[in-house]
């Protein structure tokens, strides 16, 4: 990132010609947020709105990319719906945002509608596949997931997508629609059991780090305390013996969770999994950095000869702000890699 100074950083609006025309020669500023896990990415522009007489239609899809126009190409932020419009007076200033459109169509097959149904001896792999097979979707299930037993498992007035959530959740994972796939799998593996590749990103601290630099960095980086518990322990149910049976992990105090899972394989993964997001979120980052398009949730980050040892090394990426106003910068969360 060391030739940032001589790059001009660029924003392109892409969709219904009329629209992305008028945010383009209007556009003051641009924000994508790229999020992992259940939340959906969004995206909220600021516009000039003297002389615009009409507001573009909510509904509508738009694409963003954003880069440098050095680069060969400016780097594809992803396809937005237009879900809201307001504008202020003084100064006449209109606010568009919107979310990742593959979370705002048609509900046509009762994704979002409340059901009731009762689960019972399965798995995980074959709740999910029916749900997907039911809407529409392709299944994407982690394979390790997929294969826990499920002995009993009530859905009472739940939809499907809610459902699925809280069914992750029980083992500290998450269920999220990706286009035209339905994603079951560990924090931090959406894009990749999507088949979306990542690419590592690089941020080397500049010789001359001051805010009059283009290449300028600044971060945070902040630790819980994770001897607070040094175990976990979950309970689970041996049907042969009809009783209830306990695994743990860990020694000293030990957190039990509070789910009497299925089976014991399904409790030791469940706090297998809760001991390794408690480590990996033991140390959080924030840092703000020259815009990079490669930068995205889920990908590593590697940050290189950092005065501060603490913060340098490999990060998983939880989010990221991708921001344009002329200049372009980003903001990036992360935790360590499991």
């Amino acid at each position: 990132m060391g030739l940032v100074q001589i790059l001009t950083p660029a924003c392109e609006i892409t969709g219904g010609e009329k629209t992305a025309k008028t945010i383009q020669d209007n556009l003051i500023s641009c924000t994508v947020v790229d999020a992992s896990g259940v939340k959906s990415d969004s995206i909220t522009i600021t516009l000039n709105a003297d002389g615009l007489d009409r507001w573009p239609e909510t509904g509508q899809e738009i694409g963003c990319k954003m880069g440098y126009l050095e680069n060969e190409k400016l780097g594809d932020l992803g396809k937005f719906k237009l879900n809201r419009i307001s504008e202020s007076l003084y100064p006449n200033i209109m606010t568009l945002s919107g979310t990742a459109a593959s979370f705002q169509e048609k509900d046509t097959t009762g994704l979002k509608q409340s059901r009731w149904q009762t689960w019972e001896a399965t798995t995980i792999g074959n709740v999910v596949r029916t749900i997907a097979k039911r809407h529409g979707y392709s299944p994407r299930v982690n394979p390790v997931l997929g294969e826990l037993f499920v002995l009993h498992l009530d859905q009472t007035g739940e939809t499907d997508l809610k459902f699925l959530t809280r069914l992750a959740s029980y083992y500290d994972a998450v269920c999220k629609p990706v286009g035209k796939l339905l994603v079951f799998t560990e924090k931090g593996q959406i894009k990749s059991i999507s088949g979306i590749k990542l690419t590592p990103v690089v941020i080397t601290h500049p010789v001359d780090n001051n805010p009059n630099n283009p290449a300028y960095v600044k971060g945070n980086i902040s630790s819980t305390d994770k001897s607070k518990h040094a175990g976990f322990k979950a309970s689970w149910y041996d049907a042969q013996s009809a009783s209830q049976q306990t695994v743990s992990n860990g020694t000293g105090p030990q957190q039990k969770l509070g789910k009497v899972y299925d089976s014991q394989q399904a409790a030791e993964y469940a706090i297998a999994a809760r001991a390794s997001m408690m480590n990996r979120q033991g140390e959080k980052l924030t840092l703000d950095c020259p815009g990079n398009e490669l930068l995205a949730a889920e990908a590593l980050l590697t940050l290189e000869h950092f005065p501060i040892g603490r913060i340098g090394g490999q990060w998983s990426i939880d989010q990221v702000r991708h921001q344009y106003d002329g200049k372009y910068r980003c903001g990036v969360e992360a935790t360590r890699p499991k």
